[in-house]
């Protein structure tokens, strides 16, 4: 099948009037010019959104519902992660070997349990614990596990950071109090990006010796950042990226009640009020995830924050596949998968193609 792009962007820049030729879900070429036999996508065409922070969305819970997957699929995320939040262990690991994973799920992100009771979020605080090669040896044996974010102060998390990263699980620091040393520590173990930044911790983003600061100015950790206009200001947004640009990892956290209506919902086991789309806990106010979809999210990173669309694309495609090591995706290029997407002139979503496949 054979399509023609007015426009292709991706993380490396603008290519302008190409076919895209696909095979077997793949593309195989992609030449300069319009073929015959194409399918004119009549749009700006960018690489599927790949999010790695998600726990649901449409009314349904990633870590046990695969429509949650379908749902962000619609929205234009063609590769995600199933996040959980704080379980018991052997509840997390009964989840694990049960899930399905819907077509665009690739793998599992734990949140949770191995996070600081200070900074514990919108997570149930009696089911924080520290992290012990046993119960870790358990996430890695179903493959699944694919990400998890860790404190690395707790007991037992410098350990932890090594032997998940030598399994080829990317560990990402996170609802943490850590200073700049045991930031440093922890990325000498093999923490390679920063779960949320700003959320989960102190919030003094000027201060090298805290973890936002280090993370921020003196590392070269990804930063996972939620462009929703409510977890993070719009101003220290833009100090971030002025900081950070090249390190931003556009995720959306979204909760299993992302795409519904305001009401009250279940985070896990803890009652959210979702008002004006922003949803807390019931208990104390704290965010509870979000109701972002990755399309929403792209167009506000372009039209709000004025970011140019190749490092739009590169926040929200490029840069999120590379730190999964997922290398067959996140990018428009001969070999990749052929997932991507048709934008309008405002940057929303109008199509969406997966392996070469429109989702309907």
């Amino acid at each position: 099948m054979k399509f023609f792009a007015p426009q292709i962007i991706t993380g490396s820049g603008v290519q302008k009037e190409r076919t895209i030729q696909v095979e077997n879900g793949l593309i195989t070429s992609i030449d300069f010019g319009s073929a015959a036999d194409a399918i004119n996508l009549n749009g700006s065409v960018i690489p599927g959104f790949v999010d790695i922070h998600c726990h649901g969305g449409g009314g349904f819970d990633s870590s046990v519902d695969p429509r949650a997957g379908e749902f962000h699929l619609k929205t234009g995320t063609t590769t995600m992660l199933a996040s959980f939040v704080s379980e018991p262990i052997n509840s997390i690991v009964a989840k694990l070997e049960k899930l399905e994973f819907a077509r665009n799920v690739i793998g599992v992100h734990l949140e949770g349990p191995y996070i600081s009771h200070a900074h514990c979020g919108a997570h149930k605080a009696e089911y924080l614990t520290n992290p012990i090669k046993s119960d870790l040896e358990k996430f890695v044996a179903t493959k699944k596990v694919k990400h998890i974010t860790i404190a690395p102060e707790i007991e037992g998390a410098l350990d932890a950071i090594k032997y998940l990263s030598q399994n080829e699980v990317l560990v990402a620091i996170g609802h943490s109090a850590a200073n700049s040393d045991v930031v440093n520590l922890a990325i000498d173990n093999g923490a390679k990006i920063v779960t949320h930044l700003y959320n989960g911790m102190k919030k003094d983003y000027s201060d090298k010796s805290t973890l936002i600061g280090s993370a921020l100015h003196d590392s070269n950790l990804g930063l996972e950042l939620i462009l929703d206009g409510v977890h993070v200001p719009l101003q220290i947004i833009k100090d971030i990226i002025a900081a950070a640009n090249t390190r931003i990892i556009g995720i959306t956290d979204a909760a299993p009640f992302a795409g519904q209506v305001d009401g009250e919902y279940l985070l896990g086991e803890l009652p959210v009020q979702v008002v004006d789309q922003v949803a807390r806990l019931k208990t104390g106010g704290a965010l509870a995830g979000s109701t972002l979809t990755m399309d929403k999210a792209f167009a506000t990173a372009i039209n709000l924050l004025g970011i140019n669309p190749v490092d739009a694309v590169q926040m929200y495609c490029t840069r999120p596949a590379f730190y999964l090591a997922a290398k067959n995706v996140g990018d428009i290029a001969i070999g990749k998968k052929a997932n991507f997407l048709v934008m309008n002139d405002e940057w929303q979503l109008k199509q969406v193609y997966f392996e070469g496949e429109l989702v309907s």
